[in-house]
């Protein structure tokens, strides 16, 4: 019997190695993960298509708040839930209950009717907000050229 244990123990050693492979294979697939996960959530957060105008002052908030969307058609968004201007200042004051925030951003289409724009603004100041925010995209600052004559 001991000779059986003997062979069986000569049979079965340790390995003092640590295999690598399949670490660099679990690597991989998380970050193929995290990547379709973050591709996943950019794209979720498209939402409503908006061609905001550019501004080279835009400067990058970090302070939560409602956004209210008016897309080329003139149609209004908060939170990407569409309203009409008679139920916006209900809607208005559900959606910064929900956040508990007083700040609004207005994201507009360039094309939107400037008539359209100033009526949102009023119907958000009579909801007593005054800080607005308007969003524009980052335009890099053109350099002006000094030409003399």
């Amino acid at each position: 019997m001991n000779r059986n244990n003997r062979n069986s123990s000569s049979r079965f050693k340790f390995l003092s190695e640590m295999n690598i492979t399949s670490l660099a294979d679990v690597a991989i697939n998380l970050m193929i993960i995290f990547l379709i996960a973050g591709i996943s959530v950019a794209l979720s957060r498209a939402g409503i298509p908006i061609q905001v105008p550019r501004s080279t002052v835009a400067l990058p908030q970090r302070a939560e708040g409602v956004s209210v969307s008016l897309d080329k058609d003139g149609q209004i968004y908060i939170e990407e839930k569409q309203v009409t201007i008679a139920q916006f200042s209900t809607e208005l004051m559900q959606a910064l209950s929900r956040k508990a925030s007083s700040q609004v951003y207005l994201i507009a289409d360039q094309t939107v009717n400037y008539g359209l724009v100033i009526e949102v603004i009023s119907k958000v100041r009579e909801a007593g907000i005054e800080n607005i925010g308007l969003v524009a995209n980052p335009q890099a600052l053109r350099r002006q050229r000094n030409t003399r004559p």
